[in-house]
C-alpha cells in the first residue's frame, strides 16, 4: 500500500508525461506535511484531543519523509497545540515530497528524467511507467465522490488534501464539482473515519488554507 504522501503526489501529477499541476509553494509544503501527519495518524503513531496533538509511538517508520515529521513532532520543544502544529513542521514539506518522489521511483511507479524548460532552464520530470497507480488512486476517489462508494479513512484524507490544496478540479469533471465538494464535506464529518483522523483533517485544512495568499507556484 502506498502512503498518503505518495498517493497525494500521484494526485498532483498533471499527466502520465510527468508534469505537475500548479500549486502555491507554501500550500504544497503544508499539503505534504499534512499528508505525512495523516499517514502517521493512520499508522497509530499519533493521538489528539480537541486542542492538542501528541506522539504515542516514536519508533521510526522506515519511511524517511514520515520519520522527519515524526521526529519534529517528538522534539522536546515542539508545541503540541493544534493551531501551532503544521506551522512548526511546514519547513519539512519539500523533503516529504522529495522522499515520496524517490520512493515512487524505487517502487518503479515513476521514473526520473531530465529535460529543458523554455530551452534553458533544466527541470526534472517524473513520467509514470505504466499509469496503473495514478489511475487507481484517481478512479478510487471518483468512485467515492460521484458513485456513493463508502470511503476508507485514507480516501477521506486524500480528498481533503486535494480540495484544500486546490487540485480537486484536476480530478473531478467540472460539471460534477459541486457534488464532489458536498461529498467531501459530508465524509469529513462521518464517524467511520475516526475522531482522531477527523481532528487531523481539520487541523491540516485550516493550516493549508492559511497559506493560500498570493505567492509562488511550483
Amino acid at each position: 500500500m502506498l502512503t498518503v504522501p505518495e498517493e497525494f503526489l500521484l494526485l498532483t501529477l498533471k499527466d502520465e508525461n510527468g508534469g505537475f499541476v500548479d500549486i502555491r509553494y507554501e500550500s504544497l509544503r503544508a499539503g505534504f506535511v499534512g499528508a505525512a501527519i495523516m499517514e502517521l495518524c493512520l499508522q497509530g503513531r499519533l493521538d489528539s484531543d480537541l486542542d492538542r496533538v501528541w506522539v504515542v509511538d516514536k519508533t521510526p517508520t522506515g519511511d524517511a519523509g514520515l520519520d522527519i515529521v515524526l521526529a519534529g513532532l517528538s522534539a522536546p520543544e515542539f508545541k503540541c497545540e493544534a493551531e501551532h502544529v503544521l506551522g512548526q513542521l511546514v519547513g519539512f514539506g519539500a523533503q516529504v515530497r522529495s522522499e515520496a518522489l524517490q520512493a515512487l521511483c524505487a517502487k518503479e511507479i515513476l521514473v526520473e528524467t531530465e529535460g529543458l524548460l523554455l530551452w534553458f532552464l533544466k527541470t526534472r520530470r517524473y513520467p509514470v511507467i505504466d499509469g496503473q497507480e495514478i489511475r487507481e488512486v484517481k478512479l478510487r476517489l471518483l468512485d467515492v465522490l460521484l458513485r456513493d462508494v463508502l470511503p476508507s479513512p485514507r480516501d477521506v484524507c486524500l480528498m481533503s488534501l486535494a480540495e484544500t490544496c486546490g487540485i480537486i478540479a484536476q480530478i473531478v469533471p467540472t460539471s460534477e464539482l459541486t457534488i464532489a465538494r458536498e461529498q467531501i464535506a459530508k465524509f469529513a464529518k462521518m464517524e467511520l473515519i475516526g475522531q482522531n483522523v477527523n481532528s487531523y483533517i481539520v487541523i491540516c485544512e485550516r493550516a493549508i488554507a492559511a497559506t493560500m495568499a498570493p505567492g509562488m507556484y511550483i
